[in-house]
């Protein structure tokens, strides 16, 4: 299943294993309560010739549940926010990026068309992680099952891939972005810390360094087709805003991003 799905992401000029594209959030691995938190949302790379994320949602949820809009701008090739945090707990980054479609015949493969869509989420505990299982029940995510805020060197962690509520079978993978002292600095991770196939939205791997960790997930497509409304222009030029485009199935990604000591 691995070699599936680095196939089909190459071919759609999405990522491939040197590349390290995710879109994943950084923020201070020790936050206290009633601060102000600087959050850097990036690709980790370029995006076709986009460096800037395009997101549809960007949201942050407080440990009592209350969701609010974040106010972005730019900043060394993501963007930049300041969360403020109130109480203790687990306050959750959630993030979409604008969807896209990828014909395989644009790179000489017949395939599916598929409508891409990547999720990701940040857990930023607040000298506890209460809330850390939050879930919306919609789109593709990855929920803990574990309490991230207490996990270190040699714990595992555990999680379910819930597409719309249901568990979903994909492939992930898992790596760390950045080590404790090495913040807002892109790097090229060339190689994964964990990685496998997962039956039922199932994952689970063992924590081999402290730091910030992303995983990722790729849900195996989803049987559906339709008429999408192009919402942002390709990055490649296959397409331009507003133009009608079908496809056959839905490919969803997912992006967890959390720190461990």
């Amino acid at each position: 299943m691995k070699t599936l799905y680095l196939l089909i992401l190459a071919v759609a000029g999405m990522v491939t294993l040197a590349s390290g594209h995710m879109l994943y959030a950084e923020f201070p691995e020790d936050i206290s309560a009633g601060s102000e938190v600087d959050v850097w949302i990036t690709y980790g790379h370029c995006h076709g010739e986009k460096m800037v994320p395009d997101l549809s949602v960007a949201d942050i949820v407080s440990p009592d549940g209350d969701v609010k809009e974040l106010d972005l701008d730019e900043y060394s090739d993501g963007l930049i926010t300041t969360v403020e945090v109130g109480d203790s707990g687990c306050y959750i980054l959630d993030l979409q990026m604008e969807p896209h479609l990828v014909d395989p015949a644009w790179y000489g493969v017949s395939s599916d068309k598929e409508l891409i869509l990547n999720y990701g989420r940040g857990l930023m505990a607040v000298e506890s992680s209460d809330n850390y299982d939050w879930s919306s029940g919609e789109g593709l995510e990855i929920v803990p099952l574990v309490d991230p805020y207490r996990l270190g060197v040699g714990d595992d962690f555990q999680a379910e891939v819930l597409w719309n509520g249901r568990p979903v079978d994909g492939y992930y993978n898992a790596m760390i972005a950045r080590t404790p002292s090495d913040l807002l600095t892109v790097q090229h991770a060339e190689e994964y810390d964990a990685e496998g196939d997962s039956s039922d939205g199932e994952i689970e791997f063992e924590l081999t360094r402290p730091g910030l960790w992303v995983v990722t997930f790729f849900a195996d497509p989803v049987d559906e087709d339709g008429t999408w409304t192009a919402t942002i222009d390709d990055p490649e030029g296959h397409y331009s805003q507003g133009d009608e485009l079908e496809y056959d199935a839905i490919a969803p990604t997912a992006y967890l991003t959390f720190w461990s000591g």
